[in-house]
């Protein structure tokens, strides 16, 4: 269940690019393959994440699985999408900051909730509408490395 988890907030996380001014557009098949290359190294360095011993610590494991979302989505933003993709590359780029205060907020109320394993249940249920956008946006781009999670009612179990 933990690397189901991880990999939802993965694909939050990671399910938005940026806008870079300084290069030329890449193909489509050049922009999906390195977009997909970027998901599947964030995808290998998060299941690397030692899963929570105790329910305490599942705001820490969300914290760092975050963090490795946003530094791949760094690497996103690096990439300019060819012009047929140009409309939904920015759609998900508007979607960054609103994934980023969501997910500092997510990690704030799981890290008071006296019951932190409910806390995040009822946390990526307020999410699914918004994490659901963000893939179909990472279907159309081609990006479906970036989708390979599991159910928004999962939860972490400590190990």
């Amino acid at each position: 269940m933990t690397a189901a988890l991880a990999c939802l907030a993965l694909v939050a996380a990671t399910g938005c690019g940026g806008d870079d001014e300084s290069g030329g557009a890449l193909s489509k098949a050049e922009y999906r393959k390195q977009g997909n290359a970027i998901c599947k190294d964030a995808l290998r360095e998060v299941e690397g994440i030692p899963a929570p011993t105790s329910p305490e610590g599942i705001a820490d494991y969300l914290e760092k699985v975050f963090d490795t979302g946003e530094k791949f989505n760094d690497e996103i933003v690096e990439l300019e999408p060819p012009e047929e993709l140009r409309a939904d590359h920015e759609r998900a780029v508007g979607m960054t900051d609103e994934f980023e205060q969501a997910f500092d907020k997510l990690v704030e109320r799981v890290r008071n909730a006296s019951d932190p394993q409910a806390a995040v249940q009822r946390e990526f249920r307020k999410l699914a509408p918004d994490i659901a956008r963000s893939q179909k946006l990472n279907a159309r781009l081609g990006l479906d490395a970036c989708n390979k999670v599991g159910p928004p009612t999962e939860q972490p179990a400590p190990s």
